[in-house]
């Protein structure tokens, strides 16, 4: 069923007074007198037909005149008092009624007791209230559409700020502030209004009014600001954002718009209104869709509930990360889907929800879900002019925090242990030498030498692992795959000859990367390390260096003792030490691995091990080739 609309009502004594002396004027006519006799003879007429014998004994005299009066007054009462309170859908029905009551009353007293009424004005009165009622109030409903449209024209705008409003001297100021230029210039026709680098001799000739040139090294644009043109132009860095600068300048509308001409007949009342009520319209229609939008490209997960704490609205972050679709989730409570994917006893959801809605008090509180850690705070809001209230979750995704947290964690204690400890042994042996320095023995010599290697090896690991993390590709550039495998081959060969262990590396085609050889090196030469360490004397380490695809391949297998299955998941991860390497005693920091995977994925590669106990291990880098077509 259809919601009734709300009624626009007019005060009786307007209506009252309106009437009365509408009808005052019509008196100084002889409409009243000519309604009269007409109906006087109508009745006469019908009687006579209907009842002939009735009819002649019929004498007729003429009422008070203050009875006519009264019944005039009575109906304009009645009219004043029930118009304004009726629906405009019933206005004329009930018009029509009180007409046809005062015409039936007028018709019992004649044929009852021979007196005739006149009810011309008591049946003129309704029929000039129904267009004076609704006159009445359709002003009244123009008069409040025009305060609602004032409100809703008038209302906070949430559109942007063309770029074409803004002077040229503006414009400039911003691109300075967001690409930082080398050089610009600003002309203005008759002079230079700014300049750094770049002069008027500068200018190309072929410009056109609005439309980017672009340069090797400088962007260029003609603008016109009523009757002054300028011209614009600033450098453009020599890298690889160059292009992405042109087309973003290319997206930019600088060029001012034509004045929007105004039409004459909006003057009219109706159209006035008209024209206002769309632009309103489309205002409110673009502030919905500014704000929807803004909820959908947040860097965070949205979620609005109602003042039951059922979800009414959750942007696109939310069905992301639950894994939920928005159809799914509206209508369900958020404590509900809280606890289905992070259940938890200490404080309950529904607990930490209610509070939020009952005390009217924001809250945080973690969030896990599907192994990522989350931030959600809980903030309650209320509509403005109602009563109306609910929650609007915030929830931020904080699993590189939380795991660059974990490192800080892991090198705090790496740092307090691991460099601390053969430091430490190393003072209380300087310290032991000190005592009796007559006394130094080449033994104490050699074990202080292997300390302060132990900390050198130790602090080179947590220098290259740092490097790593800060490569992007900036620093990448041309080298061949093979050749880096046989340098790092050359750097380990010495320390596998010491253990009569032979390197067997295999691959002749050049396979070409974009890259940093130096950290991909390393990288080899960690892989190679490890297959020495782990390797008996007399076996046999092979390397393989070939092309599978788009991607060039290396893999580094040994014969030693083999990987755990159970440490395999773990493998990479920073400070992760074998439990075979420990009773082996062989020192290390755990850091060599993370240093080849950190490497492989800032070369958007992929590095893969295979391992049988007692067998091998068997370690694999994927890494993009330059050019994959050659």
């Amino acid at each position: 069923m259809s919601r009734d609309l709300p009624i626009i009502r007019t005060t009786p004594w307007n209506l009252g007074l309106i009437l009365l002396a509408i009808l005052l004027l019509i008196q100084l006519s002889v409409l009243p007198k000519i309604l009269d006799q007409g109906l006087l003879e109508t009745a006469l007429s019908s009687s006579q037909l209907a009842f002939p014998e009735q009819s002649k004994a019929l004498f007729i005299r003429q009422a008070p005149a203050w009875a006519g009066a009264v019944l005039s007054l009575i109906v304009l009462i009645l009219v004043s008092v029930l118009l304004p309170r009726i629906r405009p859908s019933r206005t004329l029905f009930t018009c029509i009624a009180i007409a046809g009551s005062a015409t039936a009353l007028g018709m019992v007293v004649l044929f009852g007791a021979g007196v005739w009424i006149p009810v011309a004005n008591a049946i003129l009165i309704p029929l000039i209230a129904f267009p004076v009622s609704s006159g009445l109030r359709l002003a009244t409903a123009n008069r409040f559409l025009n305060q609602q449209l004032d409100r809703l024209v008038t209302s906070p705008r949430v559109n942007l700020q063309a770029p074409s409003r803004n002077h040229p001297a503006q414009l400039l100021n911003y691109f300075r502030v967001l690409f930082q230029p080398e050089g610009w210039l600003l002309t203005d026709g008759e002079g230079i209004l700014s300049a750094r680098n770049l002069t008027m001799a500068d200018i190309p000739d072929s410009l056109t009014t609005g439309q980017w040139l672009h340069q090797p090294r400088v962007s260029w644009i003609r603008l016109d600001r009523g009757d002054t043109r300028y011209t614009l132009g600033f450098t453009m860095p020599n890298d690889l954002g160059r292009e992405a600068i042109q087309r973003y300048l290319r997206r930019l509308r600088l060029e001012e718009a034509p004045p929007i001409a105004e039409h004459s007949e909006i003057r009219e009342n109706i159209s006035a209104r008209i024209e206002r009520l769309r632009t309103a319209t489309e205002r409110m229609n673009r502030m919905q869709q500014f704000i929807r939008r803004s909820f959908e490209h947040m860097p965070d997960g949205i979620i609005v509930t109602d003042e039951l704490g059922v979800i009414r609205f959750a942007n696109g972050h939310i069905e992301e990360w639950f894994g939920d679709p928005m159809p799914s989730l509206d209508g369900m409570p958020l404590a509900r889907l809280l606890q289905g994917h992070d259940p938890r006893d200490i404080p309950p959801w529904h607990e930490t929800i209610s509070e939020t809605l009952t005390m009217q008090q924001s809250r945080t509180v973690d969030l896990r879900i599907h192994d990522k850690d989350f931030l959600i705070h809980f903030a309650p809001f209320a509509l403005p002019d109602t009563d109306q209230h609910g929650i609007i979750a915030n929830i931020s995704d904080i699993s590189e925090l939380r795991e660059q947290q974990r490192q800080h964690r892991e090198a705090i204690d790496f740092i307090s242990h691991d460099v601390r400890s053969p430091l430490v042994s190393q003072l209380a042996l300087i310290e032991q030498l000190k005592r009796d320095p007559s006394n130094i023995e080449p033994a104490q010599l050699e074990q202080l030498g292997k300390l302060a290697r132990r900390s050198y090896n130790l602090a080179e690991e947590f220098v290259q692992l740092a490097r790593a993390e800060q490569l992007t590709e900036t620093r990448f550039y041309e080298c061949e795959f093979l050749a880096i495998a046989e340098n790092a081959r050359d750097s380990v060969s010495e320390q596998a000859a010491e253990k009569h262990i032979e390197f067997s590396l295999q691959g002749t085609e050049d396979l070409w990367l974009r890259g940093n050889a130096e950290l991909l090196e390393r990288a080899v030469i960690n892989l190679m390390t490890n297959a020495v360490q782990y390797s008996p004397p007399g076996s046999t380490v092979n390397v393989q260096v070939f092309r599978a695809g788009h991607q060039a391949c290396l893999t580094v297998t040994d014969e030693g003792t083999g990987i755990d299955q159970q440490e395999l998941p773990y493998l990479f991860d920073r400070f992760m030490r074998q439990k075979s390497s420990e009773l082996a005693g062989i020192h290390g920091a755990g850091l060599g691995l993370s240093f080849v995977k950190t490497v492989v994925e800032k070369h958007r590669g992929e590095i893969s091990v295979a391992s049988t106990p007692g067998e091998g291990t068997s370690f694999t880098l994927k890494l993009p080739m330059a050019d994959p077509l050659a």
